[in-house]
């Protein structure tokens, strides 16, 4: 919870325009990182490779056996909230979700990953309004990549890549 509010933090310039965050260059990915890390923030670092392999890492994040006694994860979009849902409920106090080759994840599923972003923006907000901060950091390719419709809000580019032409377009 923020208790006095200071623009200049990480974790706030990530949650002000809301959780789901987008970067195209790692290097302002880690610093990032590094940056919420230094407000002890927690991170889960997941990256896209297949499919299958995704379910199966973002299952393990999510403790999917622990949470629901089987795993891992099998594309239910209902399980997948309820999973997420964890973090408002019994994870990490300050916790940033990063997920990097996202645009393989976009082009393998188109569904699956406009949910995903989805229900993190909407668990985001949840978990703050009991004193709990999640942030996804996104990472991809694609320069024109802008998911709209995210927990009412659309994606937003981070503050050093917000210009296209800071992206190469």
């Amino acid at each position: 919870m923020f208790k006095e509010p200071n623009h200049n933090r990480a974790d706030w310039r990530l949650l002000q325009n809301g959780a789901v965050n987008l970067f195209r260059q790692a290097a302002y990915l880690e610093e990032a990182k590094r940056e919420l890390a230094s407000l002890g923030y927690e991170t889960i670092d997941l990256a896209f490779s297949d499919l299958d392999q995704f379910k199966s890492d973002l299952s393990i994040a999510l403790k999917w056996e622990e949470q629901f006694g089987y795993a891992p994860w099998d594309g239910n979009l209902d399980a997948l909230n309820d999973g997420l849902r964890w973090f408002s409920n019994e994870g990490p106090e300050r916790v940033a979700l990063c997920i990097t080759r996202f645009h393989g994840l976009w082009r393998a599923d188109k569904r699956i990953a406009h949910a995903l972003l989805d229900m993190i923006e909407s668990q985001s907000r949840d978990a703050l309004l009991v004193g709990k901060h999640l942030i996804a950091m996104i990472q991809t390719n694609d320069a024109n990549f802008h998911p709209e419709g995210l927990g009412g809000r659309s994606a937003q580019w981070n503050e050093r890549e917000w210009l296209d032409a800071k992206r190469g377009l």
